[in-house]
């Protein structure tokens, strides 16, 4: 597990030193400097991995259990993985005007959504057989579920973090960012468990992370919009953690959440 990070970090250096060269206006949604197209990277990193250790038959398996979708008894959790991230968006957003924060500010237009799924999705897929394909497993085994999903959620943000400097972002922007990052993984993984250990709902949960951030008026630019979304996803998490304290994700007892040995 130790080489699939100092690999995704070392690789990942070219990318922010072409971002510190490249400047200026972005032609990427959001603003996005060109070091984000390190998205790439878990996934060649992971089939690195794989490879190494168990041929082109281990990459072949992870692509494949990458692409996994719910069997058909859990499919009802395709509700809650689309309406995760909209409705902690508009909730969010819902609640800053009672703080006295009126949001507004460049945003994508709605006409734009397709092609923000397509190219979002893309990035997911990238991303996600990385983090979910291949390194939930090891960091569950070693701190379970709540544990290896907060691991990861860190991995995955400070990862991110060269890239907002880069953007632009403010500094409290970066701080709400990162919270929901770890967040929404924790969200994640449990909605990972339910669906049977299916990566599809994650990769359709990450397409929509950015899209929704996308066309949100002003969110990339105001860093009260970061932090609310990161604190009522970090709201959403806990409560998930708390309510099914006495099950598993999958509706046995126990809890992975909190109990360590619990695989991918």
């Amino acid at each position: 597990m130790t080489r699939f990070f100092v690999l995704l970090f070392a690789l990942s250096l070219p990318f922010w030193i072409a971002g510190s060269v490249f400047r200026g206006p972005g032609v990427l949604p959001m603003a996005m400097p060109v070091s984000a197209f390190q998205f790439v990277l878990p996934f060649v990193v992971a089939s690195v991995c794989r490879c190494r250790d168990e041929g082109v038959r281990g990459v072949r398996a992870l692509l494949k259990r990458s692409f996994s979708v719910p069997r058909r008894g859990q499919r009802v959790w395709w509700v809650p993985a689309i309406l995760l991230v909209p409705a902690t968006m508009l909730l969010s957003y819902g609640l800053l005007p009672l703080a006295g924060v009126v949001l507004d500010g460049p945003h994508e237009p709605l006409a734009a959504v397709p092609a923000l799924l397509a190219v979002y999705a893309v990035a997911a897929v990238c991303e996600e057989v990385g983090w979910m394909g291949y390194a939930l497993r090891p960091l569950q085994r070693r701190w379970g579920a709540f544990g290896g999903a907060v691991v990861l959620g860190a991995a995955w943000a400070v990862w991110h973090v060269v890239g907002y400097l880069q953007g632009g972002r403010a500094v409290w922007w970066i701080v709400g960012q990162c919270l929901s990052t770890v967040a929404l993984r924790v969200l994640i993984v449990w909605l990972f468990h339910r669906t049977g250990r299916a990566v599809l709902p994650a990769i359709v949960i990450h397409t929509l992370i950015n899209v929704v951030q996308s066309v949100f008026p002003g969110y990339p630019q105001r860093p009260a919009a970061a932090l609310a979304f990161g604190l009522v996803t970090a709201a959403a998490a806990t409560l998930v953690a708390l309510a099914w304290g006495a099950r598993t994700p999958t509706g046995s007892r126990g809890n992975p959440l909190r109990a360590r040995g619990s695989g991918t």
